[in-house]
């Protein structure tokens, strides 16, 4: 059984992560190029199945992410195809992405998800993200 909070720290390569499965949220701040993605986002799919089973009314996602790699790309497309599932079943997520001022490259990439999910995806401009 996964833990009702699972946290790891920011590094140069991979980014802060924050889930609690009795408030109903994930953050992700920092960059995402992890040298092994599958292990990395490995934990966040087990905390995910096991939120799952027994969503809050309301999911929240908050994502200050400055860069993403080829393959963080891929496991956040699954994340967010995988919490579709809670608004199939009547149940709200919201996603907050927040990106720099400037930086094109991650509002693009915040429409692209917002446009394939259909979620409450809200791009939020920031001055700083962490």
């Amino acid at each position: 059984m996964a833990t009702k909070r699972f946290h790891l720290d920011r590094t140069d390569t991979s980014p802060q992560i924050d889930l609690d499965l009795e408030q109903g949220t994930l953050e992700m701040i920092g960059r995402s190029l992890p040298h092994n993605s599958e292990q990395f986002y490995g934990r966040i799919y087990q905390w995910l199945e096991e939120y799952l089973r027994s969503p809050r009314a309301e999911t929240v996602v908050n994502m200050r992410l400055d860069y993403l790699d080829t393959s963080s790309s891929k496991h956040l497309y699954n994340i967010f195809d995988r919490l579709r599932a809670v608004t199939e079943r009547g149940q709200q997520v919201r996603v907050n992405w927040h990106y720099e001022s400037g930086d094109d490259d991650m509002e693009e990439t915040g429409k692209d998800y917002r446009q394939l999910f259909h979620l409450d995806f809200r791009l939020i401009e920031v001055e700083d993200l962490f």
